[in-house]
């Protein structure tokens, strides 16, 4: 099913609300019935679904774990004023960093004290997260009303829903997080007059900044501490480069073999490399997360930076004067209408298998994404996201910045094929599959700190072992290791339901 992002012309207008059908509705309680009345779905955990439990001071405590730093601000108004309507409720909100939440959860889980509501960590499949019994259907829980208020299209198997149990809730439209934004200031003091498309462009431009810093200000800045954040920007440039790679977590083949020694990633590598060369990188970058990155880029100690649209209501609120605007993803020289991958629909927050206060949780959720605690509609009046319930983009997407990411996402991203949607067996390979090390991020991370010089050997190995293991997980679920490789699949196109069904 296409998924390809709302147009430029529509952006500028009114976004229209999605009234695509085909997406069947799960099962969930009417307005007003009571929660919990319904039979749980086949295989659904029980522990905790009965009544809540109060603490000594007559409240319920609702625990909510995630990483969305990005707009922590809108959610501590978000709490603030649900409490203020719920008295007999407390929430104890924790957020982390990407990179911590999964070892975090999991240890939360094993010792038996998930919180009510977390999010599957990145990587992870909800296939993976069900035979673990991390949670339970959201169906008996929420009402038909507030499924109704979601784009069909934030609706996916696999992805929030197993057959018709609800359980996940993504938190976004999906949106490419590899875009490029320029400090303008930065960039006019030193001189870089044109926002640089090419990779010679954006190197010089980068050496001229640094240049001009003589050791305060560089070219590019990035959370290096995060590898997923390597990851997106080395895959995001590999397939500027042409190159046909899948987004990251996920699997895809280029004549059979896994694609991190082609040439197109070792062009983007090699984009690095220069960087590294010409000192252009600020030598922070290995060792900070993407908040400290976003934070020195606000402060001008760099040119570029790598990230998402969540960096836009940060800066909005704590530097509202910051110049800066959004552009491509730099291709290299000679190259044209080349791609970049589109966002893929993910899973998000569920409600815990052992929850104590399902009923309370799934309320909490309920509000989270209603126009009436105003979390949503803050969101993307700030250009935090875009959200899954049109109505809200509808009324308040006004952000010009925002508009312009996303136009920009909209105009250089194609979508590329899943083995999923081939093959519902990839989500047991997805299971199945073990991490390669060093990975993609931890070799640009190496190449970053110097402690990597020959990186295409390192690339080779990587992609070697990499096929090794695709191969090996693919043999142990029982799927045929051709479901990675789509031989109808040009770049230069989004791949559709057509494309799929020509392949068969």
């Amino acid at each position: 099913m296409k998924r390809k992002g709302l147009t430029a012309a529509v952006l500028a207008g009114i976004m229209a609300v999605s009234v695509l059908g085909g997406c069947a509705m799960p099962g969930i309680r009417s307005e007003g019935e009571p929660a919990g009345n319904q039979v749980l779905g086949a295989g659904e955990a029980k522990a905790g679904a009965g009544a809540a439990e109060s603490g000594p001071d007559g409240k319920v405590t609702i625990r909510v774990v995630d990483w969305s730093d990005g707009s922590v601000q809108r959610r501590e108004e978000f709490h603030k004023k649900y409490m203020e309507a719920h008295p007999d409720i407390n929430i104890e909100y924790t957020m982390l960093t990407v990179d911590q939440f999964k070892n975090t959860i999991v240890t939360m889980i094993k010792s038996g004290e998930g919180p009510d509501l977390f999010p599957i960590p990145v990587g992870m499949t909800l296939n993976t997260a069900l035979e673990e019994n991390w949670f339970q259907p959201l169906n008996p829980y929420v009402t038909e009303d507030f499924a109704k208020t979601f784009d069909p299209m934030s609706f996916g198997e696999g992805v929030t829903h197993k057959g018709e149990d609800w359980y996940t809730i993504t938190e976004v439209m999906p949106t490419i997080q590899c875009l490029f934004f320029y400090n303008k200031d930065v960039l006019k003091q030193a001189g870089v007059e044109k926002t640089p498309e090419t990779y010679s462009e954006f190197a010089e431009a980068c050496k001229k900044i640094t240049e001009y810093g003589k050791g305060s200000v560089y070219g590019l800045i990035d959370g290096g501490k995060q590898i997923n954040r390597l990851d997106v920007m080395a895959r995001s440039l590999a397939a500027a480069a042409g190159g046909k790679i899948a987004a990251t977590t996920k699997v895809l083949t280029d004549g059979g073999r896994a694609p991190y020694d082609s040439e197109a990633m070792i062009k983007a590598m090699g984009l690095f490399s220069q960087l590294v060369q010409d000192g252009s990188i600020h030598p922070d970058t290995v060792n900070i997360s993407a908040p400290e990155a976003r934070e020195m880029f606000a402060q001008g100690q760099a040119g570029f930076l790598c990230q998402g649209m969540w960096c836009i209501a940060q800066w909005g609120e704590s530097y509202p004067d910051l110049n800066y605007g959004v552009m491509a993803v730099p291709v290299p020289d000679g190259m044209k209408d080349t791609y970049v991958q589109q966002g893929e629909l993910s899973p998000w927050m569920g409600l815990y298998s052992q929850s104590k206060h399902p009923k309370e949780a799934a309320e909490y959720l309920m509000a989270l994404y209603s126009e009436e605690f105003g979390y949503q509609s803050g969101c993307v009046e700030d250009g935090t996201f875009v959200s899954v319930i049109p109505v809200i983009n509808e009324k308040y997407m006004t952000n010009e910045i925002m508009k312009q990411y996303y136009t920009i996402a909209n105009e250089t991203t194609k979508i590329v094929p899943t083995a999923t949607t081939r093959d519902e067996k990839a989500y047991d390979f997805y299971a199945e599959v073990k991490d390669v090390q060093p990975s993609l991020g931890a070799i640009v991370q190496g190449v970053m700190a110097q402690s990597i010089a020959d990186y295409k050997n390192e690339l080779k190995k990587l992609a070697d072992a990499s096929t090794e293991e695709w191969k090996r997980a693919s043999e142990a679920v029982g799927m045929d290791y051709g479901v990675f490789e789509f031989s109808n699949w040009d770049p230069k196109k989004d791949y559709t339901d057509e494309d799929y069904k020509a392949l068969k």
